[in-house]
């Protein structure tokens, strides 16, 4: 990879070949610099991306900052979450925007190392002020999405099939199937629009 490596701690070569293979499997992160040795590991973006990793290194924390690296820099992967222009900026609008972010980033994640994701899976409805901010909370903690988008069928399966028991489990699984089927912001959004207009119903 090309970024350049800044060690601040004592580190063995394997463990710095672990980190950069981490970042490698979730392709091309435009990432500038790697400091090794910071207190957490966290992606911080400005005139240049930097990656600081804390140690011992965790691999899923690792793949998810580069992965959200690619998220915030790739316009195709932008699309994916990004509120449109014409969209107004409301707290529906937001709260979708960072759930399509955070399913994005794992469903990177799921296609490298699938059981890192599912080791994080919550199976759990999130109660929200509305029913559409209910789906859009449950949607931000729900890897199963992010599974299915990877091509991880069955696991995504079991995982959905742990909140079956909700009451709002048959809306969410609506939601759910549109939503891994049209991955994108704007089709999400104008379902929830469309079938709940934003309110609680």
């Amino acid at each position: 990879m090309s970024a350049d490596f800044i060690i601040t701690a004592e580190v063995r070569e394997e463990t710095l070949k672990r980190i950069e293979r981490s970042i490698e499997l979730v392709g091309p992160a435009p990432i500038d610099v790697v400091i090794v040795g910071a207190d957490r590991t966290k992606l911080e973006i400005g005139d240049m991306i930097i990656l600081k990793v804390s140690l011992p290194p965790n691999d899923y924390a690792i793949m998810r900052e580069a992965a959200t690296a690619r998220a915030v820099t790739e316009p195709e992967l932008i699309e994916v979450w990004a509120v449109p222009s014409g969209v107004k900026a409301d707290e529906l609008a937001y709260e979708l925007s960072l759930a399509m972010l955070k399913r994005l980033v794992d469903s990177i994640v799921a296609r490298a190392s699938p059981e890192l994701v599912v080791e994080r899976a919550r199976a759990q409805i999130i109660e929200g002020e509305t029913l559409p901010l209910t789906l859009v909370r449950t949607l931000a903690v729900d890897v199963s999405a992010s599974l299915a988008i990877a091509g991880r069928f069955s696991e995504a399966a079991r995982l959905l099939a742990l909140i079956s028991s909700h009451p709002a489990a048959e809306i969410y699984r609506k939601f759910w199937d549109f939503v891994t089927t049209n991955f994108k912001f704007l089709p999400a959004y104008n379902w929830l629009l469309l079938m709940h207009g934003g309110r609680n119903t």
